[in-house]
């Protein structure tokens, strides 16, 4: 139980770094719509949270990108000198550099898979020149053809990787040039995100900036905008729990059979117990404290022999993952885990126990 739980738990934190490399701790977004007009409230409501150390304004889109000719379809997401601090997504270059600006002319990073799809040289030092496209707003591209669309070049200085999906999604750019090939003024972003001092309570700064925001503006946590990835995962985690814990009770009649034989073969001395003057009570305890001690001494070898295993893992990668972008299965054990494990397994060998104990003190009739 200690390996399976410390694997799910490896899987969603690492599922989370993942999904989580373009997030901030908290994103501030229209209630509807794509866009909006940050301005002086907006900032001045955010300054007013002690724990919002900085803010990052972001646009995105989709765009044609295109290198030599070669078009696709991708997510430009135009982001401010702030965005670095305080995402990881400077962590995931794979080649060149994060920089979005060289010699005053806008740089872009796309993703790995863009990179592919478009045939970008990976050894990216020249800053190969890829085109961005994007619709006119009020011209029909099935009308006006290629004048329908806003074509700017920019310099490739970087490539990333987080994960499949976002690699062939995102094209990471200046603000600026998002802004003025989207055709929007500088103050018109799709969402803000914040980074939060340390130890921060997300939970109780999205409250707060939400009613000083008000309802025109939907806050979010890192959490809430990767909500179906980890409900999904602690479902998984929790239904495989259950089974475990079935399983842990067929085991324990291992431990009433013990206890059967213990009984019978002890009903010679449970009668000199009584003759004695030893009550019932004190004979039913001792049986029942046999039990609990077998299950006790059990969970302890147990929990002792799971954490080796799960330390053995976490340092020395014994089960390796082949063209994964982790090089071992990952693990994470957690103390809550384990204190739940060994009340599971407590209970259950305290009640078999107990209940088995009763049963089998009157159907001998030594008690």
């Amino acid at each position: 139980m200690i390996c399976i739980l410390s694997a799910f738990n490896g899987i969603e934190s690492l599922v989370g770094t993942l999904f989580t490399t373009f997030d901030a701790e908290i994103s501030i977004s229209p209630e509807r719509g794509k866009v909006f007009e940050v301005d002086e409230a907006i900032l001045a409501s955010i300054a007013a949270i002690p724990e919002a150390e900085k803010q990052s304004l972001i646009l995105e889109d989709d765009v044609i990108v295109r290198y030599g000719g070669q078009p696709s379809v991708a997510t430009i997401m135009g982001v401010d000198s702030n965005f670095k601090s305080i995402t990881s997504v400077a962590s995931m270059m794979r080649a060149g550099e994060y920089l979005l600006e060289r010699n005053d002319m806008a740089c872009a990073i796309p993703g790995l898979g863009i990179q592919s799809e478009l045939g970008i040289p990976y050894d990216i030092s020249e800053f190969p020149v890829m085109s961005v496209s994007a619709p006119i707003r009020g011209k029909k591209l099935s009308k006006y053809k290629e004048k329908a669309l806003n074509t700017k070049p920019i310099l490739v200085s970087g490539v990333f990787s987080v994960n499949a999906e976002l690699d062939v999604k995102y094209l990471l750019t200046p603000l600026y040039f998002a802004q003025d090939l989207l055709g929007y003024n500088e103050n018109t972003v799709s969402r803000i995100d914040v980074g939060l001092a340390p130890n921060s309570d997300t939970e109780d700064i999205k409250e707060g900036l939400q009613v000083l925001l008000g309802d025109y503006l939907k806050v979010e946590t890192r959490y809430d905008k990767n909500s179906f990835i980890h409900q999904t995962n602690q479902t998984e985690k929790w239904a495989t729990f259950v089974i475990l814990t079935f399983i842990l009770v067929i085991a324990a009649f291992n431990v009433m059979a013990s206890l059967t034989m213990l009984i019978i073969e002890k009903k010679k001395d449970i009668f000199i117990l009584k003759s004695i003057g030893m009550t019932d009570a004190s004979i039913f305890s001792i049986f029942t404290w046999q039990g609990i001690l077998i299950n006790a001494v059990g969970a302890l070898i147990g929990l002792v022999l799971g954490l080796l295993l799960c330390f053995l893992q976490i340092q020395f990668g014994l089960i390796e993952l082949q063209g994964s972008i982790v090089d071992h299965y990952p693990m994470e054990v957690r103390l809550l885990d384990l204190l739940q494990i060994m009340g599971t397994v407590l209970g259950i060998g305290t009640v078999f126990s107990a209940v088995m104990v009763k049963y089998l003190v009157k159907r001998f009739r030594v008690a």
